[in-house]
This record gives structure tokens, C-alpha cells and sequence, in this order.
């Protein structure tokens, strides 16, 4: 009688042949059709005096309970329903109906115990149970929205929540039209999103037919912000590996697809940025080398959304360092040994806008510019080992991080190269260091100071699209110039060095 099968949706036969069957497989002496009888038998402990037909009978005809007073159908009702938890056919039968009376078919369990069961649900001993949980959320107004939330706090995809509810509830249309309401309740709903329930997520879109997944992720890429998604890079890479370059990204809108392009990028100037401040926290570095690589960091903040891809390159001692805080899933190698100054590089991948390389320390010290070029990504990007000298012998334009140079680079950056930043930038930051020693809060008296405590200060320069950066004054421009003067000569001396070296 009952259907187990939930990828079939086959609705409840409660029709008359099937009573008669039923009736055929019972002893005459055992069937008595009254709701009198059957209620005197549920007062009475004799249950198991309760033959199938006449479960049916009551379970189908409201006309025979309008002669039991409105109380006494209440409590009756009631009854039935925690009579079920020990009727394995009973509860199936139950249960079904009401699932099936929820979707839209109201001839197929009786009024009362419908209203009862609202009642019962709340009872101690089915209050946590998964299905009596669905149930309830089928007769809300909000079933969809109801079922997403029941999933998420269980940690259940659509599938895993069939595989629970298994051979008790039919497989109504309802369990299959929930899933497209994931995406806007864990952009509007959930709160705090949390790495688990990202994961959660993911294992959604993982199960969903094609054509529910891209609705589903242009909906998360149209109202996921940006700055949540930065803290879970999970997300991003699982876009990366199933849209980027792919077929189902031509199926997304125009503002889906720039939207994925921003997130891509967010998560690869992340993974900069965190670098950066582990080289600082954990690397014994000058005030100076701090300098450069707060400013950079800032610098390239402002073209986040450009980056395609992310590589970092690092000295085997600032891997034994730092490794233990980086992701597994980060492209980093560790740099060959050519003798050259200790340093860290990131190399950017901007797409069709070509290649930047970002020396973090040395006497170099450069930012290297490479224009989208085969053989160039191919050496970058490659798992062949990279050193120092083998990225300075490819050649390409460079750019120093002397006096005012932001200024500069931005300008190189627009002018020749046709990179801009992120759409809306009006404010370049600049980063300042300052030391400032602890004082005693309880006394006026001269204290001994040992210990000092680093700050960042933000100076904001004001951004043009057409014109860049503010010009620098006269006195900058020939300060600029001398300090450009002592770079250009170390870097050519470095280039040579690299050009005669056998690497």
C-alpha cells in the first residue's frame, strides 16, 4: 500500500477499489463502520481490535465524524495521531495524506486531524523529528523558504534530506521546487554566513540540474556582497572551477559575469594582501621595507577587480615561516636560490591586459609589466621553478618604487597599458607609518620605554579617470627624479647580472 520508491510521485489511491481489497482481506466479524465503535475501542485500549478498512474509513470521511460533538472530534483526533507512533501502517498512511493534503489534494485526510496534527506536533516525543518538522512547514505560507531553513540548520542537500525522509514521505513537486529558494534565503536569510554553511552551499549547487544551478548562482553573484565573499575564497574557487572559461558562463547575464570577474579578483588581491601583512607580522623587516609594502598593497587595491589570477613566489625561508598560515589551495612556489637580495614576488594575471610582477623587497625592488603573450604565461604560470634572475631575464618594462612613485606608475599603467582601476575609484590611499611609545595612564613621572607600537596612517589622494593622480609639485618631481636615478642604476646593474647568469 504504500509507495517507497521517492523518485517516483505517485499520488494516495483512496479510492473504492481499493477499500474493497482491502475489506476483502478482512474478517467480516472484524469490520464495523461506526466512529462510535472506533472511538469506544480507542478509549478502551483495544487498538489492536481496529482493523485496516476501518482506520480508512475514519481517516477518509468527515461526514462521519459530524456526529461526535467538536470536543470529542478534538480529542479523538488527537488521539489517533499518538496512536500512530506505535502503528507503523497508521503513520505512513498518516503522514502521507497530510503531505499530500498540504500539496493540494483536500479529499484525502479529514479535516480534524488535520487541525490536530498542529497540536500533537508540538508534543515532546515528535517535536525534534525531521518529518513531523516538514509537515509543519508544508501548511506554512512560506514552504519554500521553510524547507531551506529546516535543510541548512541540518546540513542537508535536496538529496541527502530524500535519502532521511525515505519510505515515509512521497516525493510531492515541492521537494524538488524548494531548492531555487537556497540562493535568496542565504543572501537575505542567513545570518552569521559562516565557512560551514558556504560549504553547505556548494554542495547545493553541486546536486542541482544545470539549468537550477546557473539560476541559482546568478542570483548569489547578483546579491552576495562583494566583502562577504572575500572572507570565504571557497566560494570564489568553486565559480573559478565550474564558471571561469566555462560554457555555463555564457548562460549567466552580462552583470552576473563582471560581477564573478570583481569576486575572482577580490579573492587574488586577498590572498596579496594577507601576504603582505604576514611578511610584516612574521619578518624581521626595516621601517622602510614595511613602507613599501603597505603602500603596495594599498596601490593594488585599487585594481582588485582585475585579477584574473594570483601566483606568489617565496624564499624558502619565508615559507618555513609563514607556510603554516596560507591556504592549501594558493598557487605558491618556492623561489630558486640565484644568489639574489631575499625576496617575495606576486605575479598578476590582469587577463588580456597582460602580466604584472611585484618584487616585495631588494635593491630591485621593481614592478615588472609583461603584455599578454604565450611563451610569457607559460613561463610565469608554469610548474618549472622561478628564480630572481630567470622573471629580470625575460626582459619587459619596469617600474621602480622610488619617491612618488604611485603617481607614476598609475599613469604608465593608464596611459600605455590601457589599466584602470576598479570602476568607481575616486581616492588613491597612501600608507604612513607611525611609532608611537605606551604611557602610564597612573603617573606623571618619566617612564623607561622599550617597547613601541606600529600604526598606519591613511593619507587619501584625490583619483581622476581622465587625469590619474594629482600632479606632484616642482620640488617632488626633482626629489623623484633623484631617487629614479640611483634605482636606474642598480637595476641595470641587476639586469646584467641576471642576463650573464647560466639560471
Amino acid at each position: 500500500m504504500i509507495n517507497k520508491n521517492l523518485h517516483e510521485i505517485i499520488p494516495p489511491d483512496h479510492q473504492p477499489h481499493r477499500l474493497i481489497n482491502i475489506a476483502a482481506q478482512q474478517k467480516p466479524s472484524n469490520i464495523n463502520l461506526s466512529i462510535l465503535v472506533l472511538k469506544e475501542k480507542i478509549d478502551q485500549n483495544r487498538v489492536e481490535e481496529i482493523s485496516l478498512i476501518e482506520w480508512i474509513w475514519c481517516i477518509d470521511n468527515d461526514q462521519v465524524w459530524e456526529i461526535l460533538p467538536a470536543l470529542d472530534r478534538k480529542q479523538l483526533s488527537l488521539k489517533i495521531w499518538h496512536i500512530s507512533l506505535n502503528n507503523e501502517w497508521l503513520y505512513f498512511t498518516l503522514v502521507r495524506r497530510l503531505a499530500w493534503f498540504f500539496n493540494g489534494q483536500k479529499n484525502v485526510i479529514i479535516s480534524d486531524l488535520v487541525n490536530s496534527f498542529y497540536t500533537w506536533s508540538n508534543s515532546i516525543s515528535v517535536q525534534n523529528n525531521l518529518v513531523i518538522k516538514i509537515l509543519v512547514t508544508l501548511g506554512t505560507d512560506q514552504t519554500k523558504r521553510e524547507l531551506v531553513k529546516i535543510t541548512c540548520e541540518q546540513n542537508l542537500t535536496r538529496n541527502e534530506l530524500l535519502k532521511k525522509i525515505n519510505n515515509v514521505l512521497p516525493n510531492i513537486p515541492i521537494f524538488k521546487d524548494y531548492v531555487l529558494e537556497i540562493s535568496p534565503y542565504f543572501t537575505k536569510v542567513l545570518h552569521p554566513i559562516t565557512l560551514d554553511k558556504v560549504n553547505w552551499l556548494l554542495r547545493c549547487f553541486d546536486e542541482m540540474e544545470e539549468t537550477t544551478q546557473i539560476t541559482s548562482v546568478e542570483y548569489i553573484l547578483n546579491h552576495l556582497s562583494t566583502s562577504i565573499v572575500g572572507n570565504f575564497p571557497e566560494l570564489v574557487n568553486w565559480l573559478k572551477n565550474n564558471y571561469n572559461n566555462s560554457s555555463k558562463q555564457s548562460k549567466l547575464s552580462s552583470q552576473a559575469r563582471q560581477k564573478l570577474r570583481i569576486w575572482i579578483g577580490a579573492v587574488n588581491y586577498q590572498d596579496f594582501s594577507n601576504l603582505v601583512d604576514l611578511i610584516i607580522d612574521k619578518i624581521s623587516l626595516s621601517t622602510t621595507e614595511q613602507k613599501q609594502l603597505k603602500n603596495r598593497q594599498s596601490f593594488w587595491s585599487n585594481y582588485s577587480n582585475s585579477f584574473v589570477r594570483l601566483k606568489i613566489l617565496l624564499p624558502s625561508r619565508s615559507c618555513d615561516i609563514i607556510n603554516n598560515d596560507i591556504r592549501l589551495d594558493q598557487d605558491i612556489q618556492i623561489l630558486e636560490d640565484d644568489g639574489s637580495d631575499e625576496t617575495e614576488i606576486c605575479i598578476f594575471d590582469l587577463g588580456e591586459n597582460g602580466f604584472i610582477v611585484e618584487f616585495f623587497r631588494g635593491k630591485g625592488s621593481e614592478t615588472r609589466l609583461f603584455p599578454q603573450n604565450d611563451y610569457i604565461e607559460s613561463v610565469l604560470f608554469s610548474s618549472q621553478p622561478l628564480s630572481v634572475k630567470k622573471i629580470r631575464k625575460l626582459g619587459s618594462e619596469k617600474h621602480d618604487h622610488a619617491y612618488f612613485w604611485q603617481w607614476s606608475c598609475e599613469k604608465l599603467l593608464r596611459v600605455k597599458y590601457n589599466i584602470i582601476p576598479n570602476e568607481g575609484t575616486r581616492e588613491f590611499i597612501v600608507i604612513s607609518i607611525k611609532y608611537t611609545s605606551p604611557s602610564s595612564a597612573t603617573s606623571n613621572k618619566p617612564i623607561l620605554i622599550r617597547d613601541k607600537t606600529r600604526h598606519y596612517e591613511q593619507t587619501k589622494l584625490r583619483y581622476n579617470f581622465q587625469y590619474g593622480l594629482p600632479e606632484p609639485s616642482e620640488n617632488q618631481l626633482e626629489r623623484r627624479k633623484r631617487d629614479q636615478r640611483r634605482w636606474l642604476n642598480e637595476i641595470e646593474r641587476l639586469e646584467l647580472e641576471a642576463k650573464q647568469s647560466s639560471l
